[in-house]
């Protein structure tokens, strides 16, 4: 009996943390479409996008972030897909971050260490993109935790504006989960 009541919580525990972790959807949200500038000062569009936008939310003391913003870049530029890719810094006081936010000096020196040009970085100064986002219900393990969103985010949206993937705190697996809804 008790061997049998441990197996149940190990089972419930199993079932409980997978569907946690879940980066599925039952249904696929969508987001308005959105414009914002690349600290290049060129503009993007995602109404005009020609396929799939891949989003990556970071901020410059996110060490996973280190790791995981060359690898896909370099995936990117080998699907020659760089103009749909956008970095998003949205480490900004509005979002209610409790230490110092991200000025554009940091991200800028971030992004040059890691090779990232400027015209794939963006800084989400106000947080408008990151709360259209998350009105969409796109950060669900943020809202878990109680925060706007979890550092490194990917999120990839087609071209009707709805979210295929995202993955929050991106696992070893993340390429090839981009490259196939790419």
């Amino acid at each position: 009996m008790k061997h049998r009541l441990v197996q149940q919580g190990l089972t419930f525990g199993i079932v409980f943390w997978l569907s946690w972790c879940s980066t599925g959807w039952a249904e696929d949200p969508e987001v308005h479409p959105f414009r914002i500038r690349s600290l290049a000062g060129e503009r993007f569009d995602s109404s005009k996008a020609s396929g799939p936008v891949v989003l990556s939310f970071f901020f410059t003391r996110c060490p996973p972030c280190v790791r995981e913003m060359p690898a896909l870049l370099k995936l990117m530029r080998e699907r020659e897909a760089t103009e749909r890719l956008l970095f998003v810094d949205p480490y900004v006081r509005d979002l209610g971050i409790q230490d110092y936010p991200d000025s554009e000096r940091q991200i800028l020196s971030f992004v040059r260490e890691l090779g990232i040009p400027k015209a794939q970085v963006y800084f989400d100064e106000i947080g408008t993109l990151t709360k259209k986002f998350m009105r969409a219900g796109v950060f669900r393990q943020a809202r878990r935790y109680g925060t706007i969103v979890i550092f490194p985010t990917i999120v990839v949206v087609d071209s009707k504006h709805r979210v295929r993937l995202v993955m929050e705190g991106p696992p070893s697996n993340f390429l090839e989960r981009i490259a196939e809804v790419l």
